[in-house]
């Protein structure tokens, strides 16, 4: 299983909405987190998903980012096993 990247995530929020509206939801998740770029660290995207759940106005981006969230996870569990 491949690491999740935030290149996938901002696509799953794209797959919900609108491009131009995932990149601006996801440019407003990574200002407020500090954590700027695509080269993000798992523990980074855990900060941005986390605050897409908590603090994003478009219900189905909260469910994306949860679905994303998920899957970081599962993906940790795979590689400490």
């Amino acid at each position: 299983m491949e690491a999740p990247t935030a290149v996938e995530w901002l696509r799953r929020l794209a797959d919900v909405s609108d491009p131009e509206r995932a990149l601006a939801v996801w440019t407003e998740a990574a200002l407020a987190t500090d954590c700027l770029g695509m080269q993000l660290e798992p523990e980074e995207l855990q900060r941005v998903g986390q605050w897409l759940v908590e603090h994003c106005a478009d219900q189905p981006m909260r469910m994306a980012a949860r679905s994303c969230l998920v899957r970081l996870r599962v993906h940790g569990i795979f590689r400490s096993a």
